[in-house]
Order: structure tokens, then sequence, then C-alpha cells
């Protein structure tokens, strides 16, 4: 997607520049277009830290509940054999 994103914002100034006599339109559009995929750029950089974010809470809570079990079932072995006392 950034990718793209960065396509057509060359796209957009190899475009532009072909027109003769409108070098600050040109320059203009091409700023802009440069501010637009900047923009995007940082909206996906921080949807994808938030989706990191959140995979990393998900396996963390995953990974403490496992712990919980484990040691739930070590409890269990210990008191079926008497090793509890």
């Amino acid at each position: 997607m950034l990718l793209n994103l960065l396509k057509e914002t060359v796209q957009a100034k190899t475009e532009t520049s072909k027109m003769p006599g409108n070098t600050q339109k040109t320059s203009f559009q091409a700023g802009e277009a440069k501010g637009q995929t900047q923009e995007k750029a940082s909206t996906l950089m921080d949807k994808a830290g938030n989706a990191a974010q959140s995979a990393k809470e998900t396996v963390t809570a995953a990974g403490q509940q496992v712990m919980a079990t484990a040691q739930g079932a070590v409890e269990g072995v210990k008191n079926a054999t008497g090793m509890n006392k």
C-alpha cells in the first residue's frame, strides 16, 4: 500500500512536470502529493504499531492463562500424590 502511494507520488510529479510554464502549480501539487503520502504512511505505521501492541497483549494474556492452568495441574498432582503437605 505504501509502495503504491509512493508510485502515485512519482507519477503525479512526472505528469505535472510535462506541462511547460506551470512550475509553481507543479511544485505545489508535488508537495501536496508528498504530504498526503507522508500522512498516509504515518497512519499506516500507527495502525501497524497498534496491531503489534494488541497482539503482544493477547499473547501475554494467553501465556499467563497457560501458566495458571499448568500451576493448577501441578498442585492437583501434588495433592493427589500427597506431596503437598
